[in-house]
């Protein structure tokens, strides 16, 4: 199945992209998503650990299911001053 992996912050930077399609098998997990990222673009792997999981308006856990279309939307944490 595919799913659209939107990319925000620090990570649409490092990716160079604001969005990557990925494949995954039936039944994926949001963790499944990341570590297809991964293989896509490994400079994203050291910030992955710490960023947010969302699918539609909801925070998500890595465990969360994936269906055909999914966007997961990646939310690195922030700061500021």
């Amino acid at each position: 199945m595919k799913i659209l992996i939107e990319l925000n912050g620090v990570l649409r930077g490092l990716a160079g992209a604001d969005a990557v399609t990925v494949e995954l098998p039936a039944a994926a997990t949001a963790a499944d998503a990341l570590s297809a990222l991964e293989a896509v673009h490994p400079a994203l792997a050291p910030r992955l650990s710490n960023t947010a999981c969302a699918v539609g308006d909801a925070l998500v856990p890595r465990s969360a299911a994936l269906s055909e279309g999914s966007r997961l939307v990646l939310i690195p944490p922030v700061s500021g001053g």
